[in-house]
């Protein structure tokens, strides 16, 4: 229970942090393999909170230039080498994004 209020507060934090749209992304240089293979990590350029309609806890819903996609709420999260949100995804066999890797700054 204390990591799902934890997981929650951590979330409502996030989603009032402005996130710095435009800036480049100089990560590939910390992108563990497994997870980017040099072209499926990018910085988080936009990010929701989405209440399933059947009721549950909130999903992070992020966006980067590769698409968006649906965080799990127990998906396992790395710490970000440069303070940003970033997140690796990619296509599965149906279209809808799978993530690899999320990697998220220490203080959130």
């Amino acid at each position: 229970m204390k990591t799902i209020v934890s997981t929650l507060i951590a979330l409502s934090v996030l989603a009032c942090t402005p996130l710095p749209l435009g800036m480049p992304a100089w990560a590939h240089g910390w992108y563990p393999k497994e997870c980017c293979n040099d072209m499926d990590c990018a910085p988080v350029e936009a990010m929701t909170r989405h209440v399933p309609a059947g009721g549950g806890l909130p999903q992070l819903v992020v966006k980067s230039k590769h698409g968006t996609a649906i965080i799990p709420h127990d998906y396992p999260v790395r710490e970000s080498k440069d303070g940003r949100m970033h997140v690796c995804m990619r296509p599965d066999p149906w279209g809808a994004m799978d993530v690899m890797c999320l990697f998220m700054p220490p203080h959130m």
